[in-house]
């Protein structure tokens, strides 16, 4: 995964030697301990590329119908799997209009359909999220989370860092065709409270006013207040001052680095480090 553009080639060419499509000029490669090349390591492997590109003068069933038969299944079998996949994916009712009448999003639905089809062991996407809004986002996020559920493992290259804290286990961080890191999520976001945040019923302009001049962020969101400080003294000494001045704190909740934001930070890091 990587946040920059000018990676996203080596982030694909890495998914390209995975599914056996191009060979590394070094090092190893094995899917399930096998080499990519081997049939076998593919016949339960499944792949969405970053731009799904069909055989646009097919229905969406008539494609996944065509990718069921390259991977061997019966006939019956593949009518099954992708009436029921274009169903989960909300395109039940297009399953016989020409993909070349689909919309971006919808194509890119197809792609994650044709990606399940053979029932994979082990699925390949790359920014599986690319021109979805927000329904079908949420859609293609609860079919994921039930691959993982059946235990397929799943490898996502993704810019939406979002998207990526809140489905996947274990992130590696690429830059320049390099990995700066690799662990658990948990693990890379353990570095603790980033800063603190106070919520209250109300707060006046001038009080307000006084705590941004201490560098503080003092927001109105909706019908409440919420004071932001980034450390644990600062949250002990504007805690005093709003008790003191009588007014009421209704919640104290500490706020953790976010993917993105430690993204932003090793990456700072690396620059740093290469001058």
């Amino acid at each position: 995964m990587d946040g920059r553009d000018q990676a996203a080639p080596r982030a694909t060419s890495t998914i390209k030697m995975i599914l056996g499509l191009t060979r590394p000029s070094r090092g190893t490669i094995l899917i399930e301990g096998r080499d990519p090349w081997d049939p076998d390591a593919r016949r339960k492997l499944g792949y969405l590329p970053e731009n799904p590109c069909f055989y646009d003068h097919l229905s969406a069933v008539e494609y996944l119908d065509l990718v069921g038969s390259l991977f061997g299944i019966r006939a019956e079998t593949r009518r099954a799997r992708s009436q029921a996949l274009l169903q989960r994916l909300g395109l039940g009712a297009h399953a016989r209009k020409p993909l070349r009448k689909f919309s971006k999003g919808m194509t890119q639905r197809v792609g994650v359909a044709q990606a399940l089809l053979n029932e994979p062991n082990f699925l390949v996407l790359d920014e599986p999220m690319s021109g979805l809004d927000p329904i079908g986002r949420s859609e293609v996020k609860q079919i994921l989370r039930e691959e993982r559920e059946r235990g397929t493992t799943i490898l996502m290259s993704s810019h939406v860092l979002a998207e990526t804290e809140s489905l996947c286990d274990r992130v590696a961080i690429l830059h320049g065709g390099r990995v700066l890191e690799v662990g658990s999520v948990k693990g890379l976001l353990s570095s603790g409270v980033v800063e603190w945040e106070i919520g209250l019923e109300s707060l006046t302009p001038d009080r307000a006013l006084a705590l941004r001049a201490q560098g503080h962020r003092a927001d109105s969101v909706g019908t409440r207040w919420v004071v932001r400080v980034g450390s644990e003294s600062a949250l002990q000494s504007v805690l005093g001052e709003l008790v003191r001045a009588g007014i009421k704190i209704g919640s104290v909740e500490p706020r953790r680095e976010s993917l993105e934001e430690h993204f932003v930070r090793a990456l700072g890091a690396r620059r740093e480090g290469s001058l």
